[in-house]
C-alpha cells in the first residue's frame, strides 16, 4: 500500500515479522521521490490534508520519521535536521543574539517595580528602601553618652511603688489604676507613669486619649534632670491623678536616664509616684525602680504560680527588695475550675497575698468600649483598699526612718 504525504515525498509502510508477532503499529517511512512524478501521483498528493499537517513542511535535508499510535503522535528527527529560527513578531525587528555560542540562554529577569502604565502599583514606602518597621521595635540601648548625674544616689526616693508581673493580661495596670485613684481619694498627691513600654496605652485603658497632655514619647532629658513642677503641670488630669502614658506608636523608647529622670522629677512634685513597669524590663537598669516598692501580680492558676516563682527569683537577682504580693483570679477560667486557692497559692510561695482581684463584666465592658475606669468595681474594692493601706504604711515607715536624726 503506497501513499503521498507531500508534493515532493511518498510513504511505503512494510509489515515485518517482528511487527507482526509483536503487534506493534506499522511503521510510516518517507522517501523523496524525484521532480518528475507521474500525474496520477501529483493528484493524489494535492489531496486535502489535516489543518496541523498543512501547516508543517518537512526540510529537504534529511528524514523525517513519524510513528503514530492510536493516542499519540510522536515526530523524531535526525541530527541534520535542525529546527527553522522563529520569525520575530511584527512590529519588531530580529536582533542578532550577543550571546557567545555554548552558553545557555538566561531567563530575563523582571523588575518587581516596573508595571505595565495599565497597572498601577501603590507604594506606602519608597520602593528603593525597606518598610518602616514600628516605633516600638526600635530598642535604644544603653548609650556612653549618659550624664554624669543619671547614676547619682545621693537622694534615695522613698514614695516609689512599682507594679511588676510575670505576664500580662491579667489586669496589672488597671489595678495601678484603681490603687492611685484610691490614694487621690485619701488626699495624696499622686503620679502614675506608664513604663511598659511593650505595651503602653494607659490613656486608652483610662479613656483620656483625648485629654491634652505629655507623653512619655514626648519627654527629653539629656542632662538626666527635669524640673518636678513643671513636668506634673503638664500632665494628664484623670480623677485627681497626673497621668504619663506612653504610646508606641509616636516615637523611640525613652533612654534609662530619662525614664530616672521622669521618677526623680515626679517623685519631688508628688506623695506617691506609682510605676507601672509590665514585666520588669526597666528594673534592671534603672536604679530608682530598683530600690523602689516592688508590687507583684500573681495569677491565681497552676500555670500562674510557677510563673510567679521565676519572676521572683528575678526581682532578687537585680537586688530589689521581697515583693508585695497580689493575687488575681484567672480570666476565662470555668465556674470552679483553673483557679488556685489563696491557702495553697500562700503555701506554694511561702508568703502572704493580697486580695484577689476578680475580673468585672462591667468594668471589663467599660475598658474595651473606651470608657475608662469609670468606678472601682464592688466586689474588689476590698482588697484595693487593703493595697492602699500597705503602700500608705510602707510610705511611712520610710519617711519616718528617713526623717530620724
Amino acid at each position: 500500500m503506497n501513499t503521498a504525504i507531500s508534493t515532493n515525498t511518498s510513504v511505503s509502510t512494510s509489515k515485518t515479522g517482528m511487527g507482526q508477532s509483536s503487534g506493534c503499529m506499522p511503521v510510516i517511512a518517507a522517501v523523496p521521490l524525484p521532480e518528475a512524478c507521474s500525474a496520477g501521483q501529483q493528484s493524489a498528493s494535492a489531496a486535502p490534508r489535516p489543518a496541523a499537517a498543512a501547516s508543517q513542511s518537512v526540510p529537504q535535508s534529511g528524514i523525517q520519521v513519524t510513528a503514530e499510535t492510536p493516542h499519540t503522535t510522536v515526530r523524531r528527527r535526525t541530527k541534520a535536521v535542525r529546527s527553522a529560527p522563529k520569525a520575530a513578531p511584527s512590529g519588531r525587528s530580529s536582533r542578532p543574539s550577543s550571546r557567545p555560542s555554548g552558553q545557555p540562554h538566561a531567563k530575563p529577569q523582571l523588575d518587581p517595580h516596573s508595571l505595565p502604565d495599565s497597572e498601577p502599583r501603590l507604594h506606602y514606602y519608597s520602593p528603593a528602601s525597606r518598610p518602616p518597621k514600628p516605633l516600638s521595635s526600635c530598642r535604644r540601648e544603653r548609650s556612653k553618652d549618659a550624664p554624669r548625674n543619671a547614676m547619682s544616689t545621693s537622694v534615695k526616693l522613698q514614695n516609689v511603688v512599682t507594679f511588676t508581673s510575670s505576664h500580662s493580661g491579667m489586669g496589672l495596670s488597671t489595678t495601678a489604676a484603681m490603687l492611685a485613684r484610691a490614694l487621690a481619694g485619701r488626699d495624696r498627691r499622686c503620679a502614675l507613669v506608664d513604663a511598659d513600654f511593650a505595651s503602653g496605652c494607659m490613656d486608652l485603658l483610662l479613656g483620656v486619649e483625648r485629654e491634652s497632655g505629655l507623653r512619655f514619647n514626648q519627654i527629653v532629658a539629656p542632662l538626666g534632670n527635669v524640673e518636678g513642677e513643671a513636668l506634673n503641670d503638664e500632665l494628664i488630669a484623670w480623677d485627681g491623678v497626673r497621668v504619663l502614658p506612653y504610646n508606641p506608636w509616636i516615637g523611640l523608647r525613652p533612654t534609662w536616664w530619662e525614664v530616672q529622670a521622669v521618677v526623680r522629677a515626679l517623685s519631688s512634685a508628688n506623695d506617691v509616684v506609682i510605676v507601672d513597669a509590665g514585666q520588669g524590663e526597666l528594673v534592671e537598669t534603672v536604679p530608682d525602680l530598683t530600690r523602689s516598692m516592688q508590687i507583684m501580680g500573681v495569677e491565681l492558676s497552676v500555670v500562674g504560680l510557677a510563673r510567679a516563682r521565676t519572676h521572683r527569683a528575678r526581682l532578687s537577682t537585680w537586688d530589689c527588695g521581697s515583693p508585695h504580693l497580689i493575687g488575681f483570679a484567672p480570666r476565662g477560667a470555668p465556674r470552679g475550675r483553673g483557679d488556685v486557692s489563696m491557702e495553697e497559692a500562700e503555701g506554694y510561695l511561702l508568703a502572704n497575698i493580697l486580695g484577689p482581684i476578680r475580673p468585672n463584666t462591667s468594668l471589663c465592658g467599660d475598658v474595651l468600649e473606651g470608657l475608662g475606669i469609670q468606678s472601682v468595681p464592688k466586689i474588689n474594692r476590698k482588697a484595693i483598699e487593703s493595697l492602699a493601706d500597705l503602700v500608705e504604711q510602707t510610705i511611712c515607715d520610710r519617711s519616718s526612718v528617713n526623717a530620724e536624726p
